[in-house]
């Protein structure tokens, strides 16, 4: 970003002097704002006094909002870029997409100020919708920030999440360190990575990619135009022209692909296709000899191709998809039990109950009462 501010003084013949600040450092910040008086200020949000006293003032300011914190309203002379993190988790969809295979995605939100984060996860869950694959994500709220080899406590909790997740399973996370987390987390839970689950982080940044096992995958962002775009309204600001609010679409220069998202089996193609075929007909009463048949493959083939992607069986893959449809039934009609069991393929009323108690910890019941069900 820093790079972007200086080339856009440099094309533009300006003669600035740029110093980079961290919030962190409150006694320099109060030094520099109160003391040298810049002509302008490039800064994100923070809640420290520094920060309230900046902006008390009529500096020229540029605020990139990452997330739902803003300015003051009537704060003269300062600009807000409202950064759109949208494309990122496009991005990190449309490459597991790709891969294929996967049973379920998941989200895992940054740890510190996790508003910025949530259009990247908003957008990840979007992309991987039309697959019809359970998603899940990780919210701030759940309390796992510091989950490392120091903090076994969360690293454990994290583990946990992820060893619920049906595999195989493809992990986005808002940032590397984030990543890096996950990465650990599987390693605890004593789950393959790319083999039972895949992680994909953001940023590239190198210390986290190339130094961890195995290489993470991530998403670059094109940081430096968001650099550009930000010297570029500091620029109007100091001509004495009209602030304004607008969005900033953050572009998103490539996805590395490293070891951590690598397929493992020649198997992917077929599994794909027989989640597809899943997806469309588990619920019409189908068993795992039907799928094999569909597809022209041994159902012995089937299954050797889901595990060696951790994914367990057909026979599994099927009950997940007419659980889901239990699920989808449950909340959005007031259908009596043995109406949805029939729905969902399931031959049995009695056995689904078991079924449903033990995979989901309450009664049908219970689970249409609790989550909005008619």
């Amino acid at each position: 970003m820093l790079d972007g501010i200086q080339a856009f003084a440099r094309e533009h013949g300006l003669d600035w002097d740029l110093e980079a600040l961290s919030m962190e450092q409150t006694d320099t910040m109060r030094l520099a704002l109160e003391v040298e008086r810049p002509d302008g200020v490039i800064t994100g949000f923070d809640a420290s006094p520094v920060m309230a006293s900046l902006l008390a003032t009529s500096m020229p300011t540029v605020f990139l909002r990452h997330g739902t914190e803003e300015p003051p309203a009537s704060r003269r002379r300062l600009s807000v870029l409202r950064l759109d993190f949208g494309d990122v988790g496009r991005a990190a969809a449309h490459h597991l997409l790709e891969r294929g295979g996967f049973r379920s995605f998941g989200f895992v939100e940054a740890t510190r100020d996790p508003g910025w984060s949530a259009s990247r996860g908003e957008a990840f869950r979007e992309a991987v919708a039309r697959t019809g694959r359970p998603f899940f994500h990780l919210s701030a709220s759940d309390g796992i920030y510091q989950a490392s080899v120091a903090n076994r406590r969360e690293l454990s909790a994290l583990a946990d999440w992820i060893r619920a997740l049906p595999k195989p399973a493809g992990i986005f996370a808002a940032t590397d360190e984030r990543a890096r987390d996950t990465l650990l987390a599987c390693r605890e839970a004593g789950l393959e990575v790319p083999r039972a689950v895949s992680v994909l982080g953001v940023n590239n940044d190198e210390f986290f990619c190339r130094h961890v096992f195995p290489n993470l995958t991530s998403v670059a962002i094109d940081h430096e135009q968001v650099g550009r775009a930000a010297a570029a309204e500091l620029q109007r600001l100091l001509e004495r022209r009209k602030p304004r609010r607008q969005d900033l679409v953050v572009p998103v220069l490539a996805v590395e692909a490293r070891a951590s998202t690598a397929p493992v089996s020649q198997g992917g193609p077929l599994v794909r296709q027989a989640l597809d075929w899943i997806e469309a007909h588990a619920c019409e009463g189908v068993g795992a000899a039907d799928v094999a048949r569909a597809l022209r493959a041994s159902r012995s083939l089937l299954d050797l191709r889901f595990r060696e992607l951790g994914g367990g069986t057909v026979l599994g893959a099927l009950t997940d998809r007419r659980l889901r449809e239990v699920q989808r039934l449950l909340r959005e009609t007031n259908d009596r039990i043995e109406t949805i069991c029939d729905a969902a393929g399931f031959g049995d009323a009695a056995g689904l109950r078991r079924l449903f108690r033990r995979r989901f910890g309450c009664s049908m019941r219970e689970w249409r009462r609790r989550n909005g069900g008619k």
